[in-house]
């Protein structure tokens, strides 16, 4: 689950995300995305676990679950030192 309030807008050929306090709106940390960091980003935002995000990001990319899985443990340690989740 998230601990804070995510906004993405698109930006050229990413996407600035913004992580702001529920309550106060307080801008908390702002970061860009690709394409694929947004999808995994909006799944963990639905409430979905690791394994869960693995198998929909597989068939989403058409990609072996191995690989997947790992870029989906890789990014949600990264949302975790960041405090996000």
């Amino acid at each position: 689950m998230m601990r804070f309030k995510i906004e993405i807008e698109p930006l050229a050929d990413h996407f600035v995300v913004a992580a702001k306090d529920w309550e106060t709106g307080e801008l908390k940390d702002a970061f860009t995305l690709n394409e694929s960091g947004v999808d995994m980003l909006k799944l963990f935002c639905q409430g979905k676990d690791v394994d869960s995000i693995s198998h929909e990001m597989s068939e989403m990319y058409d990609a072996p679950l191995e690989v997947i899985s790992k870029d989906v443990r890789t990014f949600a340690d990264r949302l975790l030192k960041k405090g996000l989740m």
